[in-house]
């Protein structure tokens, strides 16, 4: 390796370390005078260099940001041969919890990955999605809402600066008739464009963005999300930050949501990713995913029969005690 000396061999010292390990926030990861592991509000670990990923020129990047959403990406991640880490996210935000891989604990975490093949980044959420929780963003307090804004601004400043040219979220929604309709949200690059948003500075990568939305097709059977009428649709968390943020930023990005039949639907994941596939052209092989998905989706739907039969004996119950029967989404 060649040897550089003096101001300039600091400097580029200092890059390859900032290469190497990029921490976000006051403190965190190995450094601080005790060196002991630290987390911070956001606390950002390569696993390889950043100038290295951009040389890949990686166009499509796939997250998910709850159950749903991460079961895909997750799904997905494992049935790809060559998928590498790129980097950690930790943040203090995140639950008080470690979590297996493979056979060992960590301490709870987000990961990016990418393929070299697939041309592709999946991003897998799991603090944010434990963050959020069952119950949705009402019942996050304006501290931790304030943090979702700053990290899903984070994140698309790291994407744009990796060269991410489109982004999914991909998730689900529970209809009151479920159809198997997998439906998209477009996301308006106009929202960044403009001096006072009247659309006069608008960039040229947010009209390229917009361009590139409007002439994205959807897959096939998926239908796009309208407003129709005062009761709009809405998306919520980090599902609506991370393609809103990304959007008017200049990064084309859509939501993808395949219908549950039932709370905990994984058959749903599968859905979702075959929408991916054909949206993006990115080239996945569905019928490892479902191998691979099959023992999941056998347990959470025995785990959702066992729950109802629980539902119906209780509500029987109540009934013959005089309580009356109690409606259940799940029936």
């Amino acid at each position: 390796m060649k040897e550089t000396h003096g101001r300039e061999g600091r400097r580029e010292r200092k890059k390859r370390e900032g290469e190497e390990k990029e921490v976000k926030g006051k403190r965190g990861g190995r450094g601080g005078m005790s060196g002991v592991f630290e987390v911070s509000e956001l606390t950002i670990l390569w696993d390889i260099r950043k100038e290295e990923l951009k040389r890949l020129r990686i166009p499509i990047l796939v997250a998910g940001f709850k159950i749903t959403g991460n079961a895909a990406t997750y799904y997905l991640k494992e049935s790809l041969s060559d998928v590498e880490r790129a980097f950690r996210l930790y943040s203090h935000y995140f639950p008080p919890i470690s979590m297996v891989s493979d056979d060992k604990f960590s301490i709870i975490h987000e990961e990016l990955w990418f393929s070299r093949s697939k041309k592709l980044y999946i991003y897998r959420a799991e603090g944010v999605e434990r963050l959020q929780g069952y119950r949705g963003v009402q019942s996050i307090s304006p501290e931790v809402c304030a943090f979702l804004y700053k990290y899903a601004r984070q994140l698309v400043e790291i994407f744009k600066d990796l060269g991410v040219k489109e982004i999914y979220t991909v998730g689900s929604v529970m209809p009151v008739q479920p159809r198997g309709v997998v439906h998209v949200a477009f996301y308006d690059a106009g929202a960044g464009a403009g001096v006072e948003a009247g659309g006069e500075g608008a960039s040229e990568e947010a009209k390229e963005a917009e361009e590139a939305s409007e002439a994205k097709e959807l897959p096939r059977g998926a239908k796009r999300i309208k407003r129709e009428g005062f009761d709009a649709f809405l998306i919520e968390g980090e599902d609506a930050l991370l393609p809103g943020f990304a959007a008017a930023s200049g990064i084309a990005s859509y939501t993808l949501m395949a219908e549950e039949r039932h709370f905990l639907d994984l058959n749903a994941s599968i859905t979702v990713l075959e929408a991916f596939r054909e949206m993006s052209g990115v080239d996945i092989d569905m019928d490892k995913v479902r191998e691979i998905a099959k023992s999941d989706i056998e347990k959470f739907e025995q785990r959702m029969k066992e729950y109802q039969q629980r539902m119906m004996r209780r509500q029987a119950g109540r009934a013959e005690r005089g309580a009356g029967l109690r409606p259940s989404m799940y029936l």
